[in-house]
């Protein structure tokens, strides 16, 4: 995505790359799965926000095999890759092993490996010591030289025959700058350009973009070598680069007077990070300009805190009550407002909040949950237990993880996600009442459920593509987008019919066409988010819930008007 409010650009390639993400993915599926401990050899990878949220987790790392003291454990090969020599002596081990390599670093072992059994020595262009360029030697039968510039490379001997590979981070201009040099010095010379696809783009976007930026900013670890090649990179294209890991260094002296900024990022830096930045710039650089910026600040506080997601649950509420012909009380209102208030706060992702942040949510979600508790007492016992139930496995969820309780059924959470709001939408207004067995009910819950999955997938892609990493208890990691796409146009397609029937037989016919209508945002909602990568912002989640806003207002309409 590029951002341009109040002059900053954010890089569209800026984030994970599939290699990072894909190895922080199989460690969180084994944590899921209950493997522990898992023991990474080495930093998963070179960001403090994402390893102190895996060490939160269990996953712990390690620098040398004795330290994984619990054998019953799992080691992970991280990105970077291993030597097979060191390959042997962690299988060795005796533990169960997974091997989350890059497959583009694996690709870059093979074709090492390939031509060293050829005869043909190795040049690395890298950093020599980089965990990765150590395990790119080891397949090279021992025959390898790092060299890291063009001064290096013209002390190099003579060769008979050399393959020339790249570390996958590297700049691909010094590359071929460094293999012309090598060229000549070898009688047989083969230029293998290892340099990562993701890598490749993300230099070609910074080139076009850094030379027209007064100020660029690269986010990420501070001993991250992709990371500040990138810096050193901006550094030749623009008058001012400042390299931080967090938007806590950010000088607000630095960053009011520049015209253009722009932010980038290593492929270690998670898209949450960087939205971090990026706000508090805006937000420095928005000071004094207009009201539109107070509500802004404002609206982001309600959306970012769940009262918006909370609201959105009463506008469900009144929704159900008149689909299903239910009288209006306000505690149903309360119970649901305060219920969904609760559980969607405690069940944030705090990787990027401050611990201290962590415990006002806590704090907050734990009167949410006292406030809707006391709001059940107005109704009988078969509310009443349900909602203390519900409540307490809402708010223990978060914490399977510290509690040993691991739920590896494939999308849980959204089905879990979906029931919990109907509960308190339509189960309590219909129980009160005495109508659970009415078939104005089941629809009530039916329509709901469908709903509240739909907003509930949508919401998890959209995190996934804010590298927020999810497991599989979502729907959409569990099978993919393809078969994601597939169930939510099945649900559409359902819902679709159900009220189109329902208007064909005259029930509620004022009500029900109205929700036809605002069936067409759903759609439309839907379509838009699953054909292209969104990820989640202040906006988006605007959008999402907005059709329950929407839902309740024609629901109105209907019921007052006609």
């Amino acid at each position: 995505m590029k951002d341009k409010d109040q002059g900053v650009i954010i890089a569209q390639s800026a984030g994970f790359c599939p290699g990072v993400k894909k190895a922080i993915d199989c460690v969180f599926a084994l944590e899921a799965a209950g493997k522990n401990p898992v023991y990474t050899i080495g930093p998963l990878i070179h960001n403090k926000q994402v390893t102190d949220n895996l060490e939160a987790k269990g996953i712990t790392a390690i620098d040398t095999l004795a330290e994984a003291k619990n054998k019953n454990g799992v080691l992970v090969i991280r990105a970077h890759g291993i030597t097979p020599n060191f390959q042997k002596e962690v299988e060795a081990q005796g533990m169960q092993v997974v091997d989350a390599t890059c497959p583009l670093v694996k690709k870059a072992h093979n074709v090492i490996e390939k031509y060293a059994a050829q005869g043909y020595d190795t040049v690395i262009v890298g950093d020599a010591g980089h965990a990765e360029v150590i395990g790119l030697v080891g397949y090279s039968a021992g025959r390898a030289v790092v060299v890291a510039t063009q001064e290096e490379a013209r002390k190099l001997p003579p060769f008979e025959k050399v393959n020339i590979v790249a570390q996958t981070t590297q700049k691909e201009e010094t590359f071929y700058s460094i293999a012309k040099i090598i060229k000549e010095k070898a009688k047989d010379c083969l230029i293998s350009n290892t340099i990562c696809e993701p890598t490749k783009q993300r230099q070609q976007e910074t080139i076009s973009l850094a030379k027209n930026a007064d100020l660029v900013i690269v986010v990420g670890g501070k001993h991250s070598a992709n990371t500040a090649r990138l810096a050193k990179l901006c550094g030749e294209l623009c008058p001012k680069v400042l390299h931080i890991e967090s938007e806590e260094e950010i000088n607000p002296a630095e960053i009011l007077s520049p015209k253009r900024i722009l932010i980038t990022a290593g492929a270690s830096t998670p898209s949450w990070v960087i939205e971090k930045v990026a706000a508090k710039i805006k937000g420095l650089r928005h000071k004094n300009k207009s009201i539109f910026g107070v509500f802004e600040n404002f609206w982001a506080f309600l959306v970012n805190n769940s009262i918006y997601s909370a609201l959105a649950a009463v506008c469900l509420t009144y929704v159900c009550i008149n689909l299903q012909g239910a009288k209006e009380n306000i505690f149903l209102y309360l119970l649901a407002g305060f219920s969904i208030f609760t559980l969607t706060l405690v069940n944030k992702d705090y990787s990027k909040n401050l611990k201290q942040n962590k415990k006002v949510y806590y704090a907050l979600a734990s009167g949410g949950a006292l406030f809707a508790f006391l709001c059940s007492l107005h109704f009988n016992i078969y509310i009443i237990l349900p909602t203390l139930l519900f409540l307490t496995l809402g708010i223990v969820y978060p914490l399977r993880y510290k509690l040993k309780l691991f739920i590896n059924i494939p999308g849980i959470r959204d089905v879990l996600t979906a029931l919990g709001w109907c509960f308190v939408c339509v189960y309590v207004p219909s129980s009160s009442q005495g109508l659970i067995l009415r078939k104005s009910a089941w629809l009530a819950l039916s329509y709901g459920v469908m709903l509240v999955f739909i907003r509930s997938v949508i919401l998890s892609i959209g995190t996934e593509y804010k590298d927020i990493i999810l497991g599989k208890e979502s729907f959409y990691k569990a099978f993919g987008l393809m078969k994601t796409k597939i169930a939510i146009t099945l649900i559409i397609l359902a819902l679709t019919g159900v009220l189109v029937n329902l208007l064909l037989i005259g029930y509620k016919r004022p009500l029900v066409a109205m929700l036809l209508a605002g069936h067409l945002y759903t759609i439309a909602i839907a379509v838009y988010f699953y054909s292209r990568k969104v990820p989640r912002t202040v906006a988006s989640d605007t959008l999402i819930d907005g059709q329950f806003y929407l839902l309740m207002l024609l629901t109105f309409i209907a019921v007052n008007l006609f």
